[in-house]
């Protein structure tokens, strides 16, 4: 879904996914990204570098 698109506009998608699906995990991104649950982890910190608060919670039950 997301090949030819830049890291930018990947971590936005992010976000965008994240407002729609509040508890994503990573593996939730990543599928929807087409990419690994690693790559959807770093698009993640790249919103958060740029100052946008996305808290994570551990646990069987936890996501984004």
């Amino acid at each position: 879904m997301s090949i030819g698109l830049s890291p930018t506009a990947r971590a936005l998608r992010v976000l965008e996914i994240l407002y729609s699906r509040p508890s994503a995990t990573a593996g939730e991104l990543g599928e929807k990204l087409g990419v690994t649950e690693r790559a959807a982890r770093r698009y993640v910190e790249i919103l958060r570098e740029a100052g946008i608060g996305v808290e994570s919670i551990r646990g069987p039950y936890g996501g984004y």
